[in-house]
Protein backbone atom coordinates (compact mmCIF):
# COMPACT_ATOMS: atom_id res chain seq x y z
CA UNK A 1 0.00 0.00 0.00
CA UNK A 2 3.04 2.49 0.87
CA UNK A 3 4.51 1.83 -2.37
CA UNK A 4 1.50 2.41 -4.43
CA UNK A 5 0.67 5.58 -2.89
CA UNK A 6 4.58 6.74 -3.25
CA UNK A 7 4.09 5.65 -6.42
CA UNK A 8 0.00 7.71 -6.98
CA UNK A 9 2.86 10.92 -5.25
CA UNK A 10 5.66 10.71 -7.86
CA UNK A 11 2.93 10.92 -11.08
CA UNK A 12 1.23 13.19 -9.42
CA UNK A 13 4.28 15.43 -9.05
CA UNK A 14 5.86 14.56 -12.30
CA UNK A 15 1.83 15.74 -13.99
CA UNK A 16 1.86 19.16 -11.88
CA UNK A 17 6.30 19.60 -13.62
CA UNK A 18 4.39 19.07 -17.08
CA UNK A 19 1.80 21.57 -16.30
CA UNK A 20 1.06 24.46 -19.08
CA UNK A 21 2.71 27.19 -17.14
CA UNK A 22 5.48 24.74 -16.56
CA UNK A 23 5.65 24.29 -20.43
CA UNK A 24 5.09 27.29 -21.67
CA UNK A 25 8.28 28.38 -19.45
CA UNK A 26 10.56 25.88 -20.36
CA UNK A 27 9.58 27.07 -24.31
CA UNK A 28 10.53 30.17 -23.89
CA UNK A 29 14.42 29.72 -22.78
CA UNK A 30 15.80 28.78 -26.27
CA UNK A 31 14.95 32.38 -27.04
CA UNK A 32 17.85 34.79 -26.84
CA UNK A 33 17.48 38.49 -25.17
CA UNK A 34 16.46 40.32 -28.10
CA UNK A 35 14.62 37.78 -29.62
CA UNK A 36 12.45 37.22 -26.52
CA UNK A 37 12.13 41.71 -26.31
CA UNK A 38 10.83 40.99 -30.06
CA UNK A 39 8.62 38.36 -28.76
CA UNK A 40 6.95 40.51 -26.18
CA UNK A 41 6.28 43.72 -28.35
CA UNK A 42 4.78 41.79 -30.73
CA UNK A 43 2.21 40.17 -27.88
CA UNK A 44 1.91 43.56 -26.92
CA UNK A 45 1.08 45.38 -30.17
CA UNK A 46 -1.32 42.69 -31.11
CA UNK A 47 -2.78 43.14 -27.60
CA UNK A 48 -3.45 46.75 -28.25
CA UNK A 49 -5.06 46.31 -31.83
CA UNK A 50 -7.57 43.84 -30.27
CA UNK A 51 -8.23 46.48 -27.41
CA UNK A 52 -6.88 44.86 -24.64
CA UNK A 53 -5.70 46.47 -21.82
CA UNK A 54 -2.03 45.09 -20.94
CA UNK A 55 -2.24 45.79 -17.24
CA UNK A 56 -4.74 46.64 -14.35
CA UNK A 57 -5.56 50.29 -13.50
CA UNK A 58 -3.34 50.76 -10.29
CA UNK A 59 -3.77 52.75 -7.61
CA UNK A 60 -0.59 55.36 -6.76
CA UNK A 61 -0.52 56.39 -3.01
CA UNK A 62 2.16 58.88 -2.16
CA UNK A 63 5.48 57.25 -2.98
CA UNK A 64 8.13 56.90 -5.44
CA UNK A 65 7.70 53.95 -8.11
CA UNK A 66 10.47 52.17 -10.09
CA UNK A 67 9.55 52.02 -13.80
CA UNK A 68 10.52 48.81 -14.37
CA UNK A 69 10.17 47.12 -10.75
CA UNK A 70 7.21 49.02 -9.39
CA UNK A 71 5.13 49.55 -12.68
CA UNK A 72 6.44 48.46 -16.22
CA UNK A 73 7.73 50.84 -19.03
CA UNK A 74 4.68 52.40 -21.31
CA UNK A 75 2.10 54.80 -22.49
CA UNK A 76 -0.30 55.54 -19.56
CA UNK A 77 -2.84 58.06 -18.46
CA UNK A 78 -2.73 59.49 -14.61
CA UNK A 79 -5.99 60.66 -13.16
CA UNK A 80 -5.93 62.37 -9.92
CA UNK A 81 -8.41 60.98 -7.90
CA UNK A 82 -7.41 62.91 -4.54
CA UNK A 83 -5.52 65.62 -3.59
CA UNK A 84 -4.18 66.51 0.28
CA UNK A 85 -5.92 69.99 -0.56
CA UNK A 86 -9.20 68.45 -0.95
CA UNK A 87 -8.67 66.90 1.92
CA UNK A 88 -7.61 69.83 4.15
CA UNK A 89 -10.24 71.71 2.67
CA UNK A 90 -12.68 68.99 4.08
CA UNK A 91 -11.51 68.96 7.54
CA UNK A 92 -11.08 73.09 7.75
CA UNK A 93 -14.53 73.48 6.48
CA UNK A 94 -15.75 71.15 9.26
CA UNK A 95 -14.35 73.18 11.45
CA UNK A 96 -15.72 76.43 10.45
CA UNK A 97 -19.26 74.99 10.45
CA UNK A 98 -18.47 74.09 14.17
CA UNK A 99 -16.49 77.41 15.36
CA UNK A 100 -19.58 78.88 13.32
CA UNK A 101 -22.22 78.02 16.02
CA UNK A 102 -19.76 79.57 18.18
CA UNK A 103 -18.88 82.85 16.72
CA UNK A 104 -20.00 82.87 12.97
CA UNK A 105 -17.12 85.41 11.92
CA UNK A 106 -14.65 83.08 13.02
CA UNK A 107 -16.49 80.01 11.37
CA UNK A 108 -16.85 81.78 8.31
CA UNK A 109 -12.77 82.61 7.93
CA UNK A 110 -11.64 79.29 9.01
CA UNK A 111 -14.61 77.99 6.30
CA UNK A 112 -12.97 80.16 3.91
CA UNK A 113 -9.82 78.80 4.30
CA UNK A 114 -11.11 75.68 3.65
CA UNK A 115 -12.42 76.43 0.14
CA UNK A 116 -8.77 77.29 -0.39
CA UNK A 117 -7.25 74.38 0.21
CA UNK A 118 -8.10 72.85 -2.64
CA UNK A 119 -6.74 75.62 -4.74
CA UNK A 120 -3.22 76.13 -2.70
CA UNK A 121 -2.77 72.33 -2.22
CA UNK A 122 -2.26 70.21 -5.70
CA UNK A 123 -1.43 66.47 -6.11
CA UNK A 124 2.67 66.67 -7.56
CA UNK A 125 3.50 64.08 -9.81
CA UNK A 126 7.29 63.78 -11.21
CA UNK A 127 9.25 61.90 -13.24
CA UNK A 128 12.56 61.60 -11.04
CA UNK A 129 15.87 60.05 -13.93
CA UNK A 130 18.88 59.04 -12.71
CA UNK A 131 20.77 60.92 -9.52
CA UNK A 132 17.14 61.99 -8.39
CA UNK A 133 17.08 64.85 -11.38
CA UNK A 134 13.56 65.79 -11.95
CA UNK A 135 12.96 64.51 -16.16
CA UNK A 136 8.76 66.56 -15.80
CA UNK A 137 6.95 67.39 -13.36
CA UNK A 138 3.35 68.17 -13.07
CA UNK A 139 0.93 69.75 -10.57
CA UNK A 140 -2.99 67.90 -10.66
CA UNK A 141 -6.21 68.39 -8.88
CA UNK A 142 -8.78 65.95 -8.06
CA UNK A 143 -10.25 65.04 -11.84
CA UNK A 144 -7.24 66.20 -13.62
CA UNK A 145 -5.36 63.73 -16.01
CA UNK A 146 -2.29 63.65 -18.28
CA UNK A 147 -0.91 60.94 -20.64
CA UNK A 148 2.71 59.86 -19.51
CA UNK A 149 5.59 57.44 -21.39
CA UNK A 150 7.32 55.79 -18.87
CA UNK A 151 10.41 53.85 -19.60
CA UNK A 152 13.35 51.84 -17.49
CA UNK A 153 15.75 53.80 -15.01
CA UNK A 154 12.94 56.42 -14.26
CA UNK A 155 10.58 56.52 -11.25
CA UNK A 156 7.01 57.97 -10.79
CA UNK A 157 6.55 59.95 -7.71
CA UNK A 158 3.55 61.08 -6.14
CA UNK A 159 3.19 63.64 -3.53
CA UNK A 160 0.41 65.28 -1.65
CA UNK A 161 -2.51 63.04 -3.08
CA UNK A 162 -3.21 60.09 -4.80
CA UNK A 163 -3.60 58.66 -8.42
CA UNK A 164 -4.74 55.90 -10.80
CA UNK A 165 -2.42 55.13 -13.41
CA UNK A 166 -4.30 53.22 -16.41
CA UNK A 167 -2.42 51.18 -19.56
CA UNK A 168 -3.19 53.03 -22.49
Amino acid sequence: MKKLFSLLLVIALALAALSPAALADSGLRHYSDSELRQLYEAVRQEMKSRGLKLQQDITLHEGKYIVGEDILPGSYTLRCTESSGDTYGGLYSSLGDFYGGIDSSLGGLIGSLGGMMSDIINTEVEIIGDYGTVLKSYELKAGDSIQLTLSENTALKISEGTCVLSAE
